[in-house]
């Protein structure tokens, strides 16, 4: 049953979760405010509506 699970594994690509999304996004700030303001961004996500969410433009 192992090498089906690894057969599986190889075949499927990854699929970044959102916390290492996030993380990846924090880790391009380039400096202390810029990392506020993406934290900033990342908490407030969730209630945004869905097309500023998706990179839509902000009105």
């Amino acid at each position: 049953m192992s090498h089906l699970m690894e057969l599986i594994k190889a075949l499927v690509p990854h699929i970044p979760s959102q916390q290492e999304l996030d993380a990846e996004y924090l880790g391009e700030a380039v400096d202390i405010y810029d990392v506020e303001r993406r934290i900033w961004e990342i908490d407030h996500r969730a209630h945004a509506p869905l097309s500023q969410s998706l990179g839509g433009a902000v009105h």
